[in-house]
């Protein structure tokens, strides 16, 4: 079950501030400096609140709250990535010098009609409490202190929503962990109500979740010549040459970009995955890495490749068309974004996705709003 927290919020007083863009973009380094002087103050009431992220095409609503770091610990928040020991550490040293989380993990959920109703409710007919303008996108924020309905609310996620899903964070959510652990071994004065039990997380339901797709940009061709290359793609794809650039409209399909052209590829029927085959392995991130990668490329790893690049899905196809044309890269891939229910899947199964497998919106920010590990 989830249990969520209210907690006492660090908000910036952007009243001095000439540029927010500036501002946030800087904070993920200069947290403690921005901290000790006097920028950020400590809410006086414990309180949850109501985030909405209004971008140009769409908003989306959710909650911040504090979690139980045993919630992630005991499998309540369940995980689709795997995190590297070395991101850990460097994010344990980023952790101890701000002694805060300035940055939420975005979690999801199944919708619950009375969370909906009852956010919907406050939104509607409460002004936000306050408002954050960055890169063009409003971050508006309602603060709850109310205990009857900071009762309601947590009693609904306590009830209603057994498990909630990592979106993106996963190395936020491990490292918090990881603190917590050597906290409790190693101080003698813990207790369980420290503020380092606590994750700060922003729960989305799944209706506010929109995941893009990540696409491929590859270096170079290594020893093949782009005729071979094309030769061998034949082998696993059906490739057909279109006039525009091509997004796939369904699994098993990948635009790509190389020689100036653009190209639709429809996986074989024969690769196709079958009835059985488990779900992370039917991705087309997955299938991409398993032929073009290592069955043509011979690229075995592609987290320790240096010739694989990533752009996010919204960049869209002129972006990777953009970067072939100026030779950044020699190839690009448009690939098809995964589903959430997929996403779901795989993370209730204890599968993980290739990395760089999603680009999911709304994207969390460092500084708008930050829990301490003390006053």
């Amino acid at each position: 079950m989830a249990k969520i927290s209210p907690f006492k919020a660090s908000i910036p007083d952007l009243t001095d501030i000439i540029s927010f863009d500036e501002f946030f973009e800087s904070a993920k380094r200069k947290f403690p400096l921005y901290l000790s002087d006097g920028i950020y103050e400590q809410a006086p009431k414990k309180a949850i609140y109501i985030y909405r992220v209004k971008r140009q095409h769409r908003s989306h609503t959710g909650l911040i709250a504090c979690t139980n770091i045993l919630d992630y610990i005991n499998g309540s928040i369940k995980k689709h990535e795997n995190t590297l020991t070395a991101k850990e550490a460097k994010m344990m040293r980023l952790f101890e010098e701000r002694q805060a989380l300035i940055k939420p993990i975005l979690l999801t959920y199944p919708n619950v009609l009375e969370i909906d109703a009852l956010i919907n409710r406050i939104t509607i007919s409460n002004q936000a409490t306050f408002s954050i303008s960055f890169q063009e996108e409003e971050h508006l924020f309602w603060q709850i202190t109310d205990k009857t309905i900071l009762k309601a609310l947590s009693k609904a996620f306590d009830e209603k929503v057994t498990l909630s899903y990592i979106c993106d964070g996963h190395h936020r959510a491990k490292t918090s962990e990881l603190i917590y652990r050597n906290r409790r071994l190693n101080n003698a004065n813990f207790s369980d109500k420290d503020r380092i039990n606590f994750m700060l997380s922003a729960y989305f339901p799944a209706s506010e979740i929109e995941i893009h797709n990540y696409n491929r940009l590859v270096a170079n061709l290594g020893s093949l010549t782009e005729d071979a290359f094309m030769t061998q793609l034949n082998t696993y794809y059906q490739v057909t040459a279109v006039s525009k650039n091509y997004f796939p409209i369904s699994k098993f399909e990948m635009g790509m970009f190389i020689g100036k052209q653009w190209y639709q590829l429809v996986l074989k029927d024969q690769y196709l995955p079958q009835d059985n085959t488990a779900v992370h392995e039917t991705l087309d991130v997955h299938l991409f890495n398993e032929f073009v990668l290592k069955g043509i490329l011979k690229i075995e790893d592609v987290r320790t490749e240096p010739d694989i690049k990533y752009l996010e899905g919204p960049k869209g196809a002129f972006g990777l068309e953009r970067r072939v044309r100026e030779g950044k890269a020699a190839v690009a891939f448009n690939l098809y974004p995964v589903a959430l229910e997929d996403l779901i899947k795989i993370s209730v199964q204890d599968n993980c996705l290739p990395p760089k497998s999603t680009w999911i919106e709304p994207r969390m920010r460092n500084g708008f709003i930050a829990h301490l590990y003390k006053d």
